[in-house]
């Protein structure tokens, strides 16, 4: 009996990353698959990326004619391999396919030597374990050199929290708490360092211009702005690779989350949630850049009485993004009746999660006529110029 499992994950695969299918076939083809239904899915994902059209969901189940096509489609949607073990079972499909093929070959009463020698060949050349893992010898070790990590401006921020490319930070915070304000900060200082791009869903590339020009002195050096009306994963990440290549650009602020909309029906906006979020960070480990992601709490933290801070919990619509994200920052503004509070022109940024080391509270200054956060000095005065302490 014919194990077809690598092919359900390469199918599932390729319908989650459509783009994925560009890679995959320079060693693969709509051929090497024995179920017909892979094989069609995967011929039709390639006949649309050959004819230019968007690569989505939507389109794609309108491109497959059978009703067994799409139902099984949708079905392997749910499996999801990574965007690195992706290739693992790719290859897998086309090495299940040559050892097809040898047989064949093998089986004619005259074997024909000259398609024995090319079949052998390429499966002695495809390592499927490499692609999967590595020796714990082979893995080079966590470097602190400045082109892996990144300074957020915040200096004890900086201490509690590794940020860096591939790493995804999110930003939580009731409205009107300053979420979009924290992170056009931490990109600011950024940008004088290395370019930096925002995409924002809520504003106008005009309003955040006009926002960044009110909150800092001079303007950023290295600081590009996309404002799409609507924005989908797939089209984040074809935003996020022209950014990269054409400038440079090495982090990336999406505000926000809850406004992005996938193409394709999901059962319940949190499972659409679920997957933006495992998307986002896919796409940072993939194209190797930092994602900043703003995103809204529930508004029943509003109506937890005296004394409640933000947590985990309190993300709005999908608990995935507690597990997807390297680390995750609240603003906190106490109430003036609570024991916390320190003025109108002070917050706190609660670290709720955070992968490379400890938790903990920091605070900040809050200056609302320029709308950005500052720090403190280790004597607790407050720097005028910002971030950069």
């Amino acid at each position: 009996m014919i194990n077809t499992e690598a092919e359900s994950w390469v199918i599932g695969g390729v319908l989650n990353n459509p783009e994925s299918i560009c890679r995959l076939r320079l060693f693969l083809s709509a051929k090497d698959f024995v179920d017909p239904v892979h094989a069609r899915i995967f011929a039709t994902v390639a006949k649309l990326y050959d004819q230019g059209i968007p690569l989505d969901l939507t389109t794609i189940y309108s491109s497959l004619k059978e009703e067994e096509s799409i139902m099984v489609a949708r079905y392997l949607y749910e499996d999801i391999p990574t965007d690195r073990s992706l290739e693992y079972w790719g290859k897998l499909v086309r090495k299940q396919s040559l050892q097809r093929q040898l047989k064949e070959v093998v089986m004619d009463e005259e074997i024909d030597l000259k398609k024995v020698e090319p079949i052998i060949h390429e499966l002695s050349t495809i390592n499927n374990s490499s692609d999967l893992y590595r020796s714990l010898d082979e893995i080079p070790p966590l470097t602190e050199e400045p082109e892996t990590r990144i300074q957020t401006g915040f200096v004890k921020l900086d201490q509690y929290v590794r940020f860096g490319l591939g790493h995804l930070m999110v930003i939580g915070g009731k409205t009107g708490e300053g979420k979009t304000s924290l992170g056009l900060g931490i990109l600011y200082h950024i940008s004088k360092e290395r370019p930096v791009g925002v995409i924002s869903i809520e504003m106008t590339a005009e309003e955040v211009r006009e926002r960044i020009k009110n909150s800092f002195d001079t303007p950023p050096p290295n600081f590009f702005v996309a404002d799409p009306p609507a924005l989908s994963t797939l089209e984040l990440k074809h935003i996020c690779r022209t950014m990269k290549v054409e400038n440079g650009v090495a982090v990336v602020l999406v505000d926000y989350l809850q406004l992005m909309r996938e193409k394709e029906d999901f059962r319940s906006r949190h499972l659409e949630v679920s997957h933006i979020i495992r998307r986002i960070k896919e796409i940072a480990k993939e194209l190797k850049m930092a994602m900043i992601v703003i995103s809204q709490l529930s508004r029943d933290i509003d109506y937890r009485g005296e004394g409640s801070s933000p947590s985990l919990s309190d993300l709005k619509e999908s608990g995935d993004i507690e597990y997807a994200a390297d680390s995750i920052l609240f603003i906190h503004q106490p109430r003036k009746e609570e024991k916390d509070y320190r003025g109108e022109d002070t917050k706190f940024l609660i670290i709720a999660k955070n992968r490379w080391g400890r938790t903990g509270r920091i605070q900040v200054s809050w200056q609302g006529f320029k709308t950005r956060f500052g720090s403190y000095d280790k004597e607790g005065n407050q720097i005028s110029d910002g971030i950069d302490c």
